[in-house]
């Protein structure tokens, strides 16, 4: 009531604000004219058009500063990195658009690290044997229920909790803690603690939150989250800031990922490519197995076969078979075998015949009478011809008879003694007898007388 009554009684002295504004702006400005500022970079980043922007931090305390491209040292330049303790001189400069109190700064000079980065570099170096990889334990594949430790009015857990629900279907345990400012590490450890005891069924704890300066970022790099997560018994996913930010609450978990989406997306299984690829599975299963079927079918078919092969029946019918082309090949060869010495015999039989004493005298016989007959026709053959001839010759002598002669009147006369053919006169002599051969007789006569031929 009192504290009312004196703001009613004062007089509304009301300025518009770009009035205050433009009196802050006086202030700074002529209040800090140029002047030497020392502090810690960080959230150092280039812009495109050249300049460079930074914070300048001390513990709880920051300012922003720009460098201009056209008032950048190339030496200095190549100094400048997040942690690095610098003595900045320049211009404060105030913005009444935005509020804002940039130091312009016209020179850089290096004064060492900060306290940020010598304290987070303090404990690396502490606790580096912990931060081995082969010392980190595995996490579920699958996990059913998660625990999410971070701030309720940040970005990160929705994007986180927007993934997750894409992804899977389990349990989120969301653990409202601070993520930044003085204590916040605290809160995070005993989060951490609280989940262990009493939610022993949660598989894997995220810490997350979204990006922010070093000194947001400051309670991740603090020794207590590094005893409160090597403490957890359940795994420990870290996913603080954006991926260029590195803390030692990254180092010491069991997995680290980038940013808040990243974790939910390398941690938590994808449902949908797991259904995918559940049903590649499936069809190369069931590929495999048609070809494992296939082959136990191609395998019982050879077994059948092979069984019918060698079935009793099967052989019984070989053997019957083969019996049955046997016997027939013996038959035939018997037949054969018969039919030769059959005709053999015969052959034996016919010569044994033809050799036969009784066989050759009948064939003798026969020849003999051949010839017989063949020498009766020769020889009667040969008598006619004989005969004719001596018919002829006879006929021939018939005809050259000197009978004939005789008969015609002609006589033959021989001497008595000799028979000798008188054929002249003068073979003769007076008295002398000779024969007379006449056609028919003779006659003994006396020469009486011889005359010459004349």
């Amino acid at each position: 009531m009192e504290t009312s009554q004196t703001v009613d009684s004062l007089e509304k002295n009301c300025f518009t604000v770009k009035e205050i504004t433009q009196k802050v702006k006086t202030l700074i400005e002529e209040g800090f004219s140029l002047l030497w500022v020392e502090g810690e970079i960080t959230n150092l980043r280039y812009a495109q058009n050249g300049n460079v922007y930074f914070n300048l931090t001390e513990e709880d305390a920051g300012i922003k500063a720009i460098i201009f491209n056209g008032q950048k040292n190339g030496e200095i330049f190549s100094y400048l990195k997040n942690g690095l303790k610098v003595l900045c001189w320049g211009k404060l400069n105030f913005y009444p658009k935005t509020g804002e109190v940039y130091l312009i700064v016209r020179r850089v000079e290096p004064i060492g690290k900060g306290l940020i980065e010598l304290r987070k570099e303090q404990l690396i170096q502490k606790y580096h044997h912990w931060f081995d990889p082969n010392n980190k334990r595995s996490l579920p594949p699958y996990p059913q229920k998660i625990a999410v430790i971070t701030s309720l009015f940040g970005a990160a857990l929705q994007d986180f909790l927007k993934i997750v629900s894409e992804r899977w279907e389990l349990q989120v345990l969301i653990y409202p803690s601070r993520v930044q400012g003085e204590g916040a590490e605290k809160e995070i450890v005993q989060a951490i603690k609280d989940i262990n005891e009493y939610f022993s069924d949660v598989d894997i704890i995220f810490i997350t939150r979204g990006g922010g300066s070093a000194e947001d970022l400051a309670p991740f790099n603090t020794e207590e989250v590094v005893l409160g997560i090597r403490a957890s018994k359940i795994p420990v996913v870290s996913a603080v800031g954006h991926e260029r930010d590195y803390t030692i609450c990254d180092m010491i978990a069991d997995k680290r990922c980038p940013t808040p989406s990243a974790a939910a997306q390398e941690v938590i299984p994808d449902k949908v490519k797991w259904l995918e690829k559940l049903g590649l599975y499936k069809k190369k299963l069931k590929q495999f197995l048609d070809i494992i079927l296939s082959r136990k079918q191609n395998s019982l078919y050879q077994v059948r076969l092979d069984l019918t092969e060698k079935s009793p029946l099967k052989t019984v019918y070989h053997l019957e078979n083969f019996l049955k082309n046997r016997s027939n090949k013996l038959e035939l060869i018997f037949n054969r075998f018969l039919d030769f010495q059959e005709k053999r015999i015969f052959e034996l039989k016919g010569a044994l015949k033809r050799h036969h004493p009784k066989e050759i005298l009948q064939i003798e016989f026969e020849r003999l009478q051949t010839y017989r007959q063949f020498l009766d026709l020769s020889l009667e053959n040969y008598l006619k011809t004989y005969e004719n001839k001596v018919t002829n010759f006879k006929n021939l002598l018939r005809s050259l008879s000197p009978l004939n002669i005789l008969e015609r009147g002609y006589s033959i006369v021989r001497k008595v003694d000799t028979k000798k053919v008188v054929k002249s006169a003068k073979e003769v002599e007076v008295n002398e007898p000779l024969e007379i051969k006449l056609s028919k007789g003779s006659l003994i006569v006396k020469v009486l007388r011889i005359q010459d031929e004349v």
